[in-house]
């Protein structure tokens, strides 16, 4: 009981791991006896500096490996708590892959509001824009024109080939 009482911090499922020989119907059957429910212990002013330090470039999960006996959940309600915005997914940078069609394609695509894996499955390009042009680029080979054509037309665009004989996308709207 004395174990119970003083770790009441602790989940069912790990209090078993210290009492081995109880089930966790027995543990949670006595925790209600005597009063020792589980309860979440407060953030120590050392785990609100380390959310607020990790906040910009990890997110909830990223946190709790950082902080191991919180859960996400936690993490995520006591950064609202101190007004912390977390890291996530749809703030991250756009990655260049180094074909510049592509890539004009893939800004316009984000500057709009449009996932990569979106504007290949509204265009019909299969996976170009997710990761086919990146893997042609590293290989040195051609873009893919007829996906490239797809997309200017989409955006309203225009294909002008420079004095120098490089193309370019005209965004008519800029």
């Amino acid at each position: 009981m004395e174990i119970i009482r003083t770790k009441r911090h602790l989940k069912d499922h790990q209090l078993q791991e210290l009492l081995p020989t109880r089930s966790r119907s027995s543990i949670n059957t006595k925790r209600v006896r005597i009063g020792a429910l589980y309860r979440i212990l407060p953030f120590t002013p050392g785990e609100d500096e380390e959310i607020k330090r990790a906040a910009p470039r990890l997110g909830q999960v990223g946190i709790s490996r950082i902080l191991p006996h919180r859960t996400p959940w936690e993490i995520s309600q006591r950064a609202k708590a101190l007004g912390i915005k977390l890291f996530s997914k749809g703030i991250r940078p756009l990655n260049i892959v180094g074909e510049p069609l592509a890539d004009a394609i893939r800004k316009r695509a984000h500057e709009d509001g449009f996932t990569i894996r979106g504007l290949d499955c509204e265009l019909g390009t299969g996976l170009y824009f997710t990761s086919c042009a990146n893997q042609r680029a590293k290989r040195g080979g051609k873009p893919n024109m007829t996906a490239i054509r797809k997309a200017i037309e989409f955006f309203d665009a225009e294909l002008v080939t420079g004095p120098d004989g490089t193309i370019t996308i005209d965004w008519k709207d800029e």
